[in-house]
């Protein structure tokens, strides 16, 4: 009985270094009704500073052509509990992907966590990395 209860409290001790699935808002400012027809909103979860803005740990895709006085607001479901680093883009074409110029500049709207920006390039992950508070919304403003 005595092992039993010891195998029982060793698992209580471990539970809270289980990754749970959380949920978090995100209020999307800045989004052009103009361009909004037909368009989405991509959405890179990441985790690691290894693979900001290479490999997310989870991607997403919304509509965005209803946005409401320039917001969008949608819901990120089952994400990792602890810290990470959000990048938002508006695809304003809708081809998947952010596009830039000749010169590797974007040319649809963008955004991070944090509202964390860059110096000639994104910003750092360590600069974008927040840890989500239940019932408090993330709000990122486009660029």
């Amino acid at each position: 009985m005595k092992k039993w209860t010891l195998a029982t409290a060793a698992l209580s001790a471990l539970l809270p270094l289980c990754s749970h699935a959380a949920d978090i808002t995100l209020e999307v400012e800045g989004v052009d009704a103009g361009r909004a027809a037909g368009s989405t909103l991509l959405v890179g979860v990441f985790t690691e500073a290894g693979t900001w803005l290479t490999k997310p740990a989870s991607g997403r895709r919304f509509p965005a052509d209803a946005p409401v006085n320039g917001k969008l607001t949608v819901v990120l479901k089952g994400l990792p509990d602890g810290p990470l680093a959000l990048s938002v883009v508006h695809d304003v074409n809708a081809n998947g992907r952010l596009d830039m110029n000749a010169l590797g500049i974007p040319t649809e709207p963008y955004g991070f966590s944090n509202n964390a920006a860059g110096n000639f390039g994104p910003p750092k992950f360590e600069q974008a990395v927040l840890t989500p508070v239940a019932g408090a919304p993330v709000k990122i403003r486009l660029n």
